[in-house]
């Protein structure tokens, strides 16, 4: 395994589907915050579970401005630390909170992010709203945001269930017309409707997560037929209960269904696994060849 892993590790990929604040390195944060206690656990009691477990430990981290810019680089050097070329990050909407309210003063620092990297990786920022957001921050902040030169798309996530993702229609209108990618978190724990439901309110561009998808044949067509692409973290959905283990995850059946796919982190900082880690997984556990991961690791390098 170590020499598939190092095969990887030293190939160029993309990782599209990332929470910035959310995916240092442990190694890094913990070279950053001498002393600090932070150990992730093997599984999470489900979503609910991650959200208290960022309550509890990481957003204790996230003190000020300084604290949250340190984090999102730590981010960005943790992808380059595995050969990430290619960084399409969601960057929260909500952390407008630690630069004291100023949607200026955040969307500056997260552009000097983008210069301060340009020549080590291509960071493609996307502005992230949570589905329980209120529609005047959306259409206050969030449209401020998709309308600048800082990001490069749009990302919504939160619970999937019973979620009515209407109001984000305009946004999602607007961010079309200014060529700018659209996604949607639906799929990992919501059933193979939500997903359709979602491309007919929204009509993303690529699907964060979208495994479900593989109950249904109708789900699976409507995905291909019009071109999206669902932008997979295996480890993710492994740890927060979406799929049993490797052998058991729905992306072996996906590919061989002719899915357009990506393998990605979601967030490093709570399920330590990069994109190396998890693509020599997927092998050692005799799922796919090489030369099929080899594939899907490019399909995340794609120019749009």
């Amino acid at each position: 395994m170590e020499d598939v892993e190092k095969k990887f590790w030293q190939l160029p990929k993309g990782d599209v589907h990332n929470h910035l604040h959310l995916s240092a390195g442990i190694l890094r944060l913990k070279e950053q915050y001498p002393g600090t206690r932070f150990e992730t656990p093997e599984s999470f009691d489900g979503f609910d579970g991650m959200m208290r477990f960022i309550e509890e430990y990481v957003n204790t981290l996230l003190r000020s401005s300084e604290d949250v810019v340190s984090l999102m680089d730590m981010a960005i050097r943790s992808a380059i630390d595995d050969h990430v070329i290619r960084l399409e990050a969601s960057v929260d909407i909500h952390l407008v909170k630690y630069f004291d309210g100023s949607l200026e003063n955040f969307m500056s620092a997260v552009g000097t992010l983008k210069q301060k990297y340009a020549h080590q990786i291509d960071f493609r920022p996307e502005i992230g709203l949570k589905k329980d957001i209120s529609l005047d921050e959306v259409y206050q902040n969030g449209m401020a945001c998709i309308r600048s030169d800082v990001f490069s798309g749009i990302d919504i996530y939160g619970k999937e269930t019973n979620q009515d993702l209407s109001g984000f229609k305009k946004i999602f209108e607007e961010a079309r017309a200014l060529a700018k990618k659209t996604k949607v978190h639906i799929g990992e724990f919501s059933d193979h409707n939500s997903v359709e439901r979602a491309i007919e309110t929204l009509g993303p561009d690529e699907i964060q997560h979208g495994i479900r998808a593989v109950d249904s044949e109708n789900t699976m067509e409507m995905i291909k037929n019009r071109g999206i692409r669902l932008n997979i973290c295996p480890h993710s959905n492994i740890a927060l209960g979406a799929a049993g283990n490797y052998l058991e995850h729905p992306l072996r059946r996906l590919y061989d269904a002719g899915v357009n796919l990506t393998i990605n982190t979601d967030d490093l900082l709570l399920f330590n696994a990069t994109i190396s880690d998890q693509f020599a997984q997927l092998i050692q556990q005799g799922l796919f060849t090489f030369e099929e991961i080899d594939a899907i690791r490019r399909n995340a390098l794609n120019e749009d």
